[in-house]
C-alpha cells in the first residue's frame, strides 16, 4: 500500500487530505475563498503523514501515527513537537468524521469521498471516490474512482468509465470491462479477468491476470507479473524481466519482450509455471 496523508495546518485550525497535491490545492483554495485573500506561505505549514499501519485510521488517539515518519516544508520540520502532533491528530480525526466508513453494510454509494474499512457495498457510481481496506464491492460503474484498493479487498465487477488507481497487497477484481481502467496491479493482487476495452497500464510485483481478451489492454508488464491467458485482440505493450505469458492467440499483439521474459503459445499447458516463478500450482 502507498498511501500518504498531507496536514495542512494554520494559525488556528487544520485539514487532513489523502488526495496528495490535488487535496492540498483544495485546502488552500478554499481557505483563501474563506478569508478573502491569496495565501502566502507563512500562513500555513504542510505536514505529509506516512501512516505504518491502517489501525489508526480508526482511532488515531489509541494507535497514533508514526511521527518518525512524519516530515513538513520547509526543511525545519518540528514533527517531535507534542502540540503540532496533537494538531495533526486533531486533523485526522475530523477528516475521519467526515469519510470513514467501518464495518458497515452499504446498498448504494453514488457520491462525495469515502473510506471503506471492512464494509460491503452492493454499488458504487456516479462521481464517487473511496479507499477501500478488507472490503467487498459488489459493483464499481459509471465514472466512479477507487484511489487505492488493498488489504483483502474483492471486487466483483467494474465496468463503465470507472477508474482504479492502484490495485494492492492481496486485492481482487473478478471483472474489468468497457472502459473501465485499473493504473497499477502490484503485489499479490490479482484481476481474473480483463475483456472489452479495459485497460491495465502497470502490472508489477507478483500480480496476476487470469484472462486477458477482446479489446483489453496491459501498458506494461515487470518483475514477477503473470497472465495465464491472452486471446482475442489484446494488447501487452510491454513485457519485461520475469515476466509470463502462460497463453496467447494469433490476434494478441505483443510489442515488446525483454530478456528474461517468457512468452508460451495457447497450445501449451496454460497452467506452466517456471520454476522460482510466484502462483505455482
Amino acid at each position: 500500500m502507498n498511501l500518504e496523508f498531507n496536514i495542512v495546518l494554520f494559525e488556528n485550525e487544520g485539514y487532513a487530505t489523502a488526495r496528495r497535491n490535488k487535496g492540498i490545492n483544495e485546502i488552500l483554495a478554499s481557505k483563501a475563498g474563506d478569508n478573502g485573500y491569496l495565501m502566502d506561505d507563512d500562513s500555513y505549514r504542510i505536514f505529509t503523514l506516512a501512516p505504518y499501519a491502517w489501525k489508526w485510521w480508526l482511532d488515531p488517539k489509541l494507535h497514533r501515527p508514526d511521527f518518525y515518519s512524519c516530515y513538513s516544508s520547509p526543511n525545519d520540520s518540528d514533527c517531535d513537537n507534542p502540540t503540532t502532533q496533537e494538531r495533526i491528530i486533531k486533523a485526522l480525526e475530523d477528516w475521519q468524521k467526515k469519510y470513514l466508513r467501518a464495518n458497515e453494510t452499504i446498498k448504494l454509494i453514488s457520491s462525495g469521498k469515502h473510506i471503506l474499512y471492512n464494509c460491503e457495498v452492493e454499488n458504487i457510481c456516479g462521481d464517487a471516490e473511496i479507499y477501500c481496506y478488507d472490503s467487498v464491492i459488489e459493483n464499481i460503474t459509471d465514472h466512479a474512482r477507487a484511489e487505492i484498493i488493498t488489504g483483502n479487498s474483492l471486487i466483483k465487477s467494474i465496468r463503465g468509465n470507472a477508474q482504479i488507481q492502484c490495485l494492492d497487497d492481496h486485492s481482487m477484481i473478478s471483472n474489468l470491462s468497457e472502459n473501465a481502467v485499473v493504473h497499477e496491479i502490484s503485489n499479490i493482487s490479482l484481476i481474473d479477468r480483463a475483456y472489452g476495452h479495459s485497460q491495465i497500464h502497470t502490472m508489477r510485483d507478483s500480480s496476476r491476470i487470469l484472462s486477458l481478451n477482446e479489446n483489453a489492454r496491459i501498458g506494461t508488464m515487470n518483475n514477477h507479473t503473470i497472465v495465464d491467458r491472452a486471446s482475442d485482440r489484446a494488447v501487452i505493450d510491454n513485457v519485461s524481466c520475469g515476466c509470463v505469458v502462460l497463453g496467447y492467440s494469433s490476434d494478441v499483439q505483443i510489442k515488446k519482450v525483454a530478456s528474461g521474459a517468457a512468452v508460451i503459445p495457447l497450445s501449451t499447458n496454460a497452467r506452466y509455471c517456471p520454476p522460482g516463478m510466484p502462483f505455482p500450482e
